[in-house]
């Protein structure tokens, strides 16, 4: 049925019409959805070369880092820190990644992982700037380092792969849309003519920036490998079967060779004859390991092109080039780390050698008390091996009891002081030997240095010494004791004789006899200083210490020395105060130190001088002192004067007399009677010798305490020697509500506890007669008080706290000069307290 022209016109103008909205709404469409393909591939391409840039400054970053480890160059640490500051620059944009093709997760997974990277990178560079290279190499060389490097190249590597892969598709979808709009533009004729012509540009376009992309990534490529080329280590590239594809310039550097020489060759090659088969297997299993496999820290032996061979250490991987799979090795020398092991090896080979063969006890013990170094002679005693010594504690190794011996100078010792002290064991073989053990502390280092990390011992085996010695003194003694009896009979017949019992004698004959009886004297002497000398040294020597008023027994020594002053024509002199002096003191061993001090003065005097002893107070304790015009004593001599037999000249002994035992005899025997001696001496102008004692003072009698309230106050003991400061101590614990009684002795403290009881106590170290700890030590034995409350005041007390014993136990420690609310607030946590909690 034919329809009119004008429908025909219609139709055909509708159906143009139509056809063309149709085109243009598809046109549109199609247009739009080119645009949207384009920008997709824009945004592609920036993924992949921000991606490429993220790599390459991290790349490198860890090239210039491991550059600082090697070289420790300010210069290398400089560029490192701009390559790093570069790569958190790059992380930062990183954050504003488009995503098209790949998924958030795995780029933000990149961005944490270079993170955690450049965090380890910083730790070695410190590690490399306080501890040294081989701190800063066990990090880059730990497996979290090596894990993270390659959880960053796969990531990074999957994320590349992905945005490739959908460019290509987005690539696809374009020259579909193309022939979609070529199509449109046939059948819409004239009118799609133009929209043809503007999708052809667009295509244009966007295949220019395509090209602009595809440049960027050749140049990122390029990049790369300038990066592989500039890495410290060695990168060799192979096949499959081993083949050299390509090696960076440290790869070539370390062997020797050109690129062309290696290019083609076996990688085998690089390896000794010996290693080349064992290899060539092992590098054959690399086909069969997963796609992105890695295995680090293979250490084998590499040989040169001269033919020298090297240790290296080699890390294996694979990448994937144009779908080819190709295998890398990360080379490294390290001869220089073997070179460095070996010499500690050999440095600590000959130390143990050397210690070894030291016939002593030497050994480093750590803080945890467990031996990390000991010497041969340790095995021998103690009859162990060094495997069951090395790594154990003292305790394990000496056994519970002997640990209980020596365990109070290892907590000294650990505590910050040097320890000397002698030590009887029996050893394996069953051997009583005696030792003098000393111990060391050390200190740490890099911010540790006030904190004690172990001590040193050394033990040395005097059981010889003490047994020659032994034999020494029993020989004095025993040759002493033989002369004497003949010597007696000796100097009482040439009395008789002297004194004219065989009848007058001849001038001659007389001066004979005098001088036989002088000599006798004088051996008789020398016999009793070496016996003297030999008590002292053996504790044999017996004192009646009694308080005694020094003042007679001065002016009796005078009295005795009056005849060998006149015989050198010295004048004897004694000053001292109206106030009578008195001291805790043997009467006859302070006339022997006297008698000693005296002569040497008066031999030592110029004639017609004058020997002056002067009796007085010197810092709170009695001071005697005697003083001559002599020639002085020498300054060479002086560090050995109080030593046993020291003259200062052999020529001393025939001109002046004497046995040189004399000042050694008086030096005991005062610190016996806990005093001190010494001198003060100017060549040409005279000498002064002193010794000081403690002032005895008369307690006062034990009477009614000092409470003015009545009787149901608590009542404190206070032990103190000085009598203001017991006083004032008295004042303060009456006005907070104490009664008080005073003891100036630790024998007065002991008087007035065994007829009282009391609430607590307090305590000065530094009593007279006793120290203030051995009375502390005492109480803590008796049942009466050996949970009574005890509070140190003294101005020694922080010291005194460090070396007293666990059988010490002390409520508190208190400093003078004292703070009265202090020691109120710890006296009544004293008393409230339960009695066995004290402080040691």
């Amino acid at each position: 049925m034919k329809l009119p022209f004008r429908t025909n016109i219609t139709i055909a103008l509708g159906l143009g019409l139509l056809l063309m909205a149709l085109s243009t709404v598809t046109s549109y469409l199609t247009i739009n959805a080119l645009l949207e393909d384009e920008q997709s591939e824009e945004k592609i391409q920036v993924t992949v070369v921000l991606l490429d840039r993220l790599v390459s400054q991290f790349k490198t970053a860890e090239s210039l880092q491991r550059r600082y480890l090697l070289t420790n160059i300010d210069k290398d640490l400089a560029a490192y820190r701009k390559a790093g500051a570069g790569l958190r620059q790059v992380l930062l944009g990183a954050s504003g990644l488009p995503t098209a093709g790949a998924s958030v997760e795995d780029l933000g997974t990149l961005r944490g992982l270079i993170a955690r990277r450049l965090d380890l990178m910083e730790r070695a560079v410190s590690a490399r700037q306080q501890a040294g290279l081989d701190a800063a190499t066990a990090l880059v060389g730990s497996d979290l380092n090596r894990q993270l490097h390659d959880d960053i190249e796969e990531l990074a590597g999957r994320i590349k792969s992905a945005q490739v892969l959908t460019l290509e598709r987005s690539e696809q979808n374009a020259r579909r849309t193309a022939q979609t709009v070529r199509l449109l533009i046939l059948l819409s004729g004239l009118l799609s003519l133009g929209l043809l012509g503007w999708s052809i540009r667009a295509v244009i376009r966007a295949q220019a920036n395509s090209r602009r992309m595809q440049a960027e990534l050749a140049d990122s490529e390029a990049l790369s490998r300038a990066i592989t080329e500039s890495m410290a280590d060695g990168v060799i590239t192979a096949t499959p079967d081993g083949l050299v594809v390509n090696a960076n310039s440290a790869a070539r550097h370390l062997f020797g060779y050109r690129l062309k020489d290696l290019l083609g060759q076996p990688v085998a090659m690089l390896l000794p004859a010996r290693w080349q088969p064992g290899f060539s297997a092992f590098f054959a299993t690399l086909a069969d390991r997963p796609p992105g496999f890695k295995e680090s820290d293979t250490e084998v032996m590499a040989v040169r092109r001269d033919g020298g061979e090297f240790p290296v250490n080699v890390s294996f991987g694979d990448v994937n080039v144009g779908g080819r799979r190709l295998f890398t090795a990360i080379i490294r020398d390290i001869s220089e780390r073997k070179h460095i092991a070996d010499a500690l090896r050999d440095s600590e080979a000959q130390l143990r050698q050397l210690t070894d063969n030291v016939p002593a006890l030497m050994a480093y013990v750590d803080s945890e008390q467990r031996f990390q170094f000991h010497n041969k002679a340790y095995e021998e005693v103690f009859g162990l091996s060094r495997e069951k010594i090395h790594g154990k504690t003292l305790l394990e190794i000496a056994g519970p009891e002997f640990y209980s011996q020596i365990s109070g100078h290892v907590q000294e010792a650990l505590s910050g002081y040097a320890v000397r002290y002698e030590r009887e064991q029996v050893t394996a073989s069953g051997e009583r030997r005696e030792y003098v053990m000393s111990y060391f502390p050390r200190y740490g280092e890099e911010g540790e240095e006030d904190k004690v990390i172990g001590f040193f011992s050394l033990g040395t085996d005097v059981t010889e010494l003490k047994r020659i010695d032994r034999m020494k003194s029993e020989f004095v003694s025993t040759v002493s004791h033989e002369l004497r009896t003949p010597l007696t009979s000796i100097r009482g017949s040439l009395g008789l004789v002297s004194g004219g019992v065989a009848g007058a004698l001849p001038e001659r004959a007389k001066s004979l006899v005098e001088i036989a009886k002088n000599n006798c004297e004088r051996l008789i002497r020398l016999i009793n200083d070496i016996l003297d000398s030999e008590k002292i040294e053996s504790g044999k020597m017996q004192f009646e210490l009694q308080p005694q008023e020094l003042l007679p027994l001065l002016q009796q020594t005078l009295a005795d020395n009056e005849g060998f002053a006149a015989q050198h024509q010295v004048k004897l002199a004694l000053h001292a105060p109206r106030q009578p002096l008195k001291a805790l003191v043997d009467s006859d061993r302070l006339l022997q130190v006297m008698t000693n001090l005296l002569s040497n003065a008066i031999k030592f005097s110029p004639a017609q001088g004058t020997v002056l002893v002067l009796l007085g107070r010197h810092a709170g304790r009695v001071r005697v002192e005697v003083s001559d015009n002599g020639p002085g004593i020498p300054e060479e001599f002086r560090q050995r004067i109080f030593q046993k037999f020291s003259q200062a000249d052999s020529s001393d002994t025939r001109q002046k007399g004497g046995t040189g035992l004399g000042l050694a005899i008086s030096k005991a025997i005062v610190e016996r009677m806990d005093g001190s001696l010494g001198f003060t001496s100017k060549v040409d102008v005279g000498t002064t010798f002193f010794f000081e004692l403690p002032e005895w003072r008369e307690a006062p009698p034990i009477t009614a305490p000092m409470s003015l309230y009545g009787i149901n106050r608590p009542r404190i003991l206070v032990c103190e020697d000085d009598p203001d400061v017991a006083q004032l101590i008295g004042m303060m614990l009456d006005k907070a509500g104490f009664d008080a009684d005073i003891a100036h002795t630790a024998a007065q403290a002991r008087d007035y506890l065994r007829m009282e009881s009391y609430a607590a106590m307090t305590v000065d170290i530094q009593l007279p007669y006793e120290n203030g700890l051995e009375l502390i030590r005492s109480l803590r034995q008796e049942d009466r008080t050996t949970d009574l409350p005890v509070l140190v005041l003294s101005v020694t007390a922080a010291e005194a706290r460090l070396h007293a014993g666990a059988t010490v136990v002390v409520s508190d420690w208190l400093e003078k000069p004292i703070d009265e609310q202090r020691l109120l607030k710890s006296l009544r946590q004293a008393i409230d307290s339960p009695r066995t909690h004290g402080r040691r």
